[in-house]
């Protein structure tokens, strides 16, 4: 009897460790996790979902700390006009694709030679213009309500269906990052004039500035004075 009663002791005892050793396991578990979502993930994100999160987060490039980037621009003539008084009907041949460039600009002006301005666009606003057109065709210069249009029947081609402008040159622009040598002293000023969008009318011309900085790089366009405009067909007020 008393070996009997010692060995059932016993059992009790060693089942009794075992609960206590497993239950002393659970809540050390649970005090971990909880310190664990507490410290590292605010109650709510596992972590092999942060883990993937910041392996997949595109990383911003370094910059350097000694000022503000900027980009420097260089330009390539790839057409001119073999006239001075400009191109006023015909297909563009370019000396180069324009693909081979960031941006395109294109200096033309109204049939009668009044003004002198430049038209920008990249080669990807270029294949949207396209993609988006029900015509198939783009601009290879548009301001103050005159256009010169068409499309690229090859990367040097331009096509033309139909226009009321001239244009003179154009250039290719590639950018490259400058730089930290200011472009413009703290203060300065630059002012230009702001004509009405295609197909409208421009009555009164508009103007934008923009301001130089303390950093030594030009603040965005503002409008000072917004242009007047009115449809083709409407007589300025």
């Amino acid at each position: 009897m008393k070996k009997s009663h010692l060995l059932s002791l016993l059992i009790f005892s060693a089942l009794l460790a075992g609960n206590s050793f497993a239950n002393a396991e659970k809540m050390t578990y649970e005090k971990a996790m909880e310190s664990d979502k507490k410290t590292f993930h605010n109650n709510s994100i596992p972590l092999q979902e942060t883990i993937d999160n910041w392996n997949t987060y595109v990383k911003p490039p370094n910059t350097s700390s000694g000022g503000s980037t900027t980009l420097q621009r260089t330009y390539k003539q790839i057409w001119k006009s073999s006239s001075t008084s400009g191109l006023n009907t015909g297909n563009v041949t370019l000396s180069e694709s324009f693909r081979n460039f960031d941006e395109i600009v294109t200096i033309g002006s109204n049939d009668n030679g009044q003004y002198v301005q430049h038209y920008r666009f990249t080669p990807l606003e270029y294949d949207l213009a396209i993609e988006n057109s029900s015509s198939g065709n783009a601009t290879l210069y548009e301001r103050d309500s005159v256009s010169w249009n068409g499309k690229f029947t090859t990367d040097t081609y331009f096509t033309t269906t139909g226009e009321n402008s001239k244009i003179y040159a154009i250039y290719g622009v590639k950018f490259a990052p400058g730089s930290n040598t200011p472009s413009c002293t703290a203060g300065q000023t630059n002012t230009e004039n702001v004509y009405c969008n295609s197909p409208q009318k421009t009555c009164e011309v508009g103007t934008r500035t923009q301001t130089c900085s303390v950093s030594g790089d030009f603040t965005p366009w503002s409008i000072t004075r917004a242009p007047i405009c009115v449809s083709q067909t409407q007589q300025c007020p």
